[in-house]
């Protein structure tokens, strides 16, 4: 297996959101090594996370909520967690990227102005969009994502509901990330 192969094989989840050949790929101990400096009170390391993972969390956000101030406060609050909470980041629990994906959406669901319906004319293209780049995944690969990116459950513990190994949960995860960058990128080179 050459050692591009290998790479793919083992790619962060950051690395499949940001599969834009411009962006330097960052592996999942880069992650931990921000999160640890953010841990010792490094600012630049704060700041360098954000900047890496901003357009993630603000449209992830942006969808989950329907409302763009809404999620603006919410990234806030987000990093400020972040800031707070990485002393006692377990990276048992996962990959960093699904720590703060976690984290995101269980403060937007917590908080008191979360799920109203905007029923505006661009939620309802956004909604569109998101289920036509969801058509493109198999069954076991939407619940991949959805088990662990929505819900924050661990790979082991949807290997374990499904009889499969982590491995095989990390390659349906990966797979399933890998359609949905692809479909965002055609619907944005479309629009």
């Amino acid at each position: 297996m050459s050692a591009e192969a290998t790479n793919e094989a083992t790619l962060t989840l950051g690395e499949l959101l940001y599969a834009n050949p411009a962006v330097t790929r960052i592996g999942e101990k880069e992650w931990l090594a921000l999160i640890h400096a953010i841990a010792a009170g490094d600012e630049a390391a704060l700041r360098s996370l954000y900047e890496k993972t901003h357009p993630l969390v603000f449209t992830y956000l942006v969808r989950l909520t329907g409302d763009r101030e809404l999620t603006q406060e919410l990234v806030l609050d987000i990093y400020q967690m972040i800031w707070c909470e990485a002393p006692v980041f377990a990276a048992a629990e996962g990959p960093v990227l699904g720590w703060i994906m976690r984290q995101a959406r269980a403060h937007a669901l917590h908080h008191p102005r979360a799920g109203k319906p905007p029923g505006d004319a661009e939620r309802v293209a956004e909604d569109l969009r998101l289920k036509e780049a969801l058509e493109t995944l198999t069954m076991h690969e939407r619940e991949a994502i959805e088990a662990t990116i929505l819900n924050g459950s661990s790979y082991s513990e949807l290997a374990a509901q499904h009889g499969d190994s982590i491995g095989t949960i990390k390659s349906r995860l990966r797979a399933g990330l890998a359609k949905l960058q692809l479909a965002f990128q055609k619907q944005g080179a479309a629009s």
